[in-house]
């Protein structure tokens, strides 16, 4: 923590150091006048400019409503919003629960892959904190590991609802990327609209990286994670990590669906799949396993070579010759050494992701910034100018998944147009250039016939 020279104060709130960086301003450690309580608090500093004062006062307007529905919130797996700061009628800072434990960003850098039992924790309380909000209308859109705190006795939290929005929000600017790449839904990827789906497919792709220690859509450079959201998909969790139950893989498939209608209908309808596949025998055993004294893998360490498995039932020994018994046991074994070496091939293969930096930041800005000229356009009708400007924009950075797919639909939009025209422009055959009926052969006489026969007579025009 980084202390303060001084100590400002916000409302009843003295700060007492500085935390971070939120996704709307600043958040700092500070404790309340009164009370002595200490919260985590988070005043509001954006850096988006606005066309003018009453756009700005739009903004804060449902800032303000939209803070105060998240704060009616109540739920053990949601980090609680205490207190909201006003200057005026706009709002300046507002305050949340200060959680005694550390985000599960940083656990996942300890240990990878997190323990079965231990994810499938953090997995159902993540579930069912998103199942509440949901049923509230809420969506957070920005479910990743840094926004899961694990309290000190293991119970997860979704904290930073500061980029979640009301189910018909309009507070966010149309088509603009809302979220974190590696965790986007594939509609947030094309600003598409969003459903409580999309916060589904980020849960998924963290519990992934939970049983995995991967990233299932990791890329060295940004625009090729987009481009895996969108098109790629991961290898089951239980292929990458042979330890993992089927009944865990299936679930973590059917969030990781592309389609919002192929994933679950609910959190609620998730929650129920996973809880049941962790009373399955198998996942039952793996966890009692661990709480028996197995330990979490450090990150330098290799994955294991071996899987526990249970043990054989002594029905199967009896019923099966004991040669064949032997032989089938020795081929599972060697397929799930060949399979973890492999995976530890490709582990080893990765190459971690650097921060982005400054240079990084200016280009992403003048992307975005190009974007928006050819969004311009089309949605003023130039689409013409519209598909040179997306163009240009590709010239400079080829990878740029977003900018292909709206210059192909600005393409489509224009051949349809203009189809249209070319359909009202042409004009009716006059009447003089209609078909003709064919005029009736004349006759011939018998000698014409004897030289058209013998092939003498002249073709007919």
């Amino acid at each position: 923590m980084k202390e303060l020279p001084e100590r400002p104060e916000y409302g009843e709130y003295v700060v007492e150091s500085f935390l971070g960086k939120g996704s709307i301003g600043r958040v700092w450690l500070a404790r309340h006048r009164r009370i002595g309580r200490r919260v985590a608090l988070k005043t509001v500093t954006l850096e988006q400019k606005f066309e003018d004062d009453a756009d700005r006062h739009e903004f804060y307007r449902r800032l303000q409503r939209e803070v105060e529905l998240c704060a009616a919130m109540q739920h053990p797996n949601i980090v609680t919003l205490y207190d909201v700061g006003y200057e005026g009628e706009i709002v300046s800072y507002f305050a949340t629960e200060l959680v005694d434990g550390e985000p599960l960003l940083a656990r996942l850098r300890r240990t990878r892959p997190l323990p079965l039992g231990e994810a499938m924790s953090v997995a159902i309380d993540l579930l069912r904190g998103l199942a509440y909000a949901h049923s509230k209308g809420i969506i957070h859109r920005d479910i990743k590991p840094a926004n899961i705190l694990l309290t000190s006795e293991g119970q997860a939290k979704i904290a930073d609802f500061g980029v979640a929005r009301p189910l018909h929000s309009s507070l966010t600017a149309t088509r603009s990327l809302v979220g974190t790449p590696n965790y986007m839904s594939p509609e947030q990827v094309k600003s598409a609209p969003v459903s409580p789906r999309a916060d589904l497919f980020s849960a998924g792709v963290v519990l992934y990286e939970m049983l995995t220690g991967v990233k299932p859509f990791g890329a060295p450079e940004l625009s090729g994670i987009l481009y895996n959201v969108v098109n790629h998909a991961a290898p089951p969790v239980n292929v990458v990590n042979p330890s993992i139950p089927e009944a865990i893989a299936q679930v973590v498939a059917k969030l990781l669906q592309k389609a919002p209608a192929d994933r679950y209908s609910s959190a609620a309808e998730a929650l129920v799949d996973l809880e049941a596949a962790m009373r399955e025998p198998e996942t039952s055993a793996l966890v009692i396993s661990e709480s028996d004294g197995a330990t979490p893998h450090d990150v330098t360490a290799p994955l294991p070579t071996l899987v526990d498995t249970p043990p054989w039932p002594s029905l199967i020994r009896r019923h099966v010759p004991a040669r064949v018994f032997w032989v089938i046991t020795l081929l599972l074994v060697a397929g799930i050494i060949a399979s973890v070496v492999s995976l530890r091939s490709s582990i080893a293969r990765q190459k971690p992701l650097g921060e982005i930096t400054a240079v990084q930041r200016e280009v992403d800005a003048e992307k975005q910034l190009a974007l928006e000229e050819a969004r311009t356009h089309a949605e003023a009708g130039r689409y013409a100018e519209a598909i040179a400007a997306y163009d240009a924009l590709i010239a400079r950075h080829p990878g740029n998944v977003v900018a292909k797919l709206e210059r192909d639909e600005t393409k489509r939009v224009l051949d349809a147009s203009s189809k249209t025209e070319v359909t009202k422009t042409a004009r009716a055959p006059r009447a003089s250039e209609k078909a003709r009926p064919p005029e009736p052969e004349k006759k011939l006489s018998r000698w014409d016939r004897f030289k058209r026969w013998w092939g003498a007579a002249p073709k007919k025009e």
